[in-house]
């Protein structure tokens, strides 16, 4: 009866790693035609920073069993008059709400693109950046 109690957990978690990849292909399509978001400071701007989605998957070992679970996050790409203290962001209350503290201090718009990018969402979220811009 063990064996078959082993095997079923077996089946089941990679019954649920088939659901996890799943829908990273149909974000793929997705991705492609989503336009970057600006939030933060959106005019009287001094500087600019550009964020990429991304995603990290956390292992944990709970009574026996492996767990996953995936933090969502935010990675500095490109930073315009803006030097912000770290290359990540947690994808949180505490996070956002951390990012929305250093805007409004600093003056600083954010602009937040897919995390496999095109090359033309990029130019996109530059010229979001520079909308608004002091001085300018």
């Amino acid at each position: 009866m063990r064996e078959l109690g082993s095997g079923l957990r077996l089946g089941m978690a990679a019954a649920a790693a088939v659901l996890m990849l799943a829908p990273a292909g149909f974000a793929k399509d997705k991705t492609a035609n989503q336009a970057p978001q600006a939030w933060g400071m959106q005019s009287g701007q001094t500087g600019c920073v550009i964020f990429k989605e991304s995603d990290e998957t956390e292992t944990n070992l709970v009574n026996g069993q492996m767990q996953y679970s995936t933090v969502k996050q935010l990675e500095v790409v490109e930073q315009e008059n803006a030097k912000l203290p770290q290359k990540k962001y947690m994808e949180t209350q505490d996070g956002l709400q951390a990012l929305d503290t250093i805007s409004h201090q600093d003056q600083v718009k954010f602009v937040r693109i897919p995390k496999k990018y095109t090359p033309d969402q990029l130019k996109q979220a530059e010229a979001m950046c520079k909308e608004g811009m002091a001085g300018q």
